[in-house]
């Protein structure tokens, strides 16, 4: 939750910076990357529905303790299926660590996944990830 609210603020701090603050008022949301849209963008970790990162992605910019009500999105094989469970490949395109879990909340098998890593599930975790958190 932390590592949620300094991005938000620093969102803010640069959005002020480019847009000025009239502009912003109108702007809307100003955001380095859109959470959950089916695109991975520079800052978030992306787990695909298919190995070597093909099919739809489920891309997380802040962590996320519970798949269960989430869906892959985008282009490709897999779109509006359950990300829960559902994961074959990952691209962590973040600069932080993310740690994956096979159970909600942190719970089951842990795996590491340092910045700028992309790989195919091993068969630990391979339809098996539940939740997902950065690491500082």
């Amino acid at each position: 939750m932390q590592r949620t609210a300094l991005r938000r603020v620093a969102v803010t701090a640069l959005a002020l910076a480019a847009l000025g603050g009239g502009a912003l008022a109108t702007a809307g949301s100003a955001s380095a990357a859109t959470h959950k849209n089916g695109y991975l963008e520079t800052g978030e970790f992306g787990l695909y529905y298919s190995p070597d990162r093909g099919g739809a992605v489920f891309d997380l910019y802040t962590e996320d303790q519970d798949f269960s009500d989430d869906w892959f999105h985008g282009p490709g094989a897999g779109t509006g299926q359950s990300a829960n469970d559902n994961t074959a490949s990952y691209w962590n395109n973040d600069t932080y660590t993310w740690r994956v879990y096979t159970d909600a909340n942190r719970g089951g098998v842990e795996g590491s996944l340092p910045p700028g890593h992309i790989g195919n599930a091993s068969a630990n975790f391979r339809n098996q990830i539940s939740s997902a958190y950065f690491v500082f």
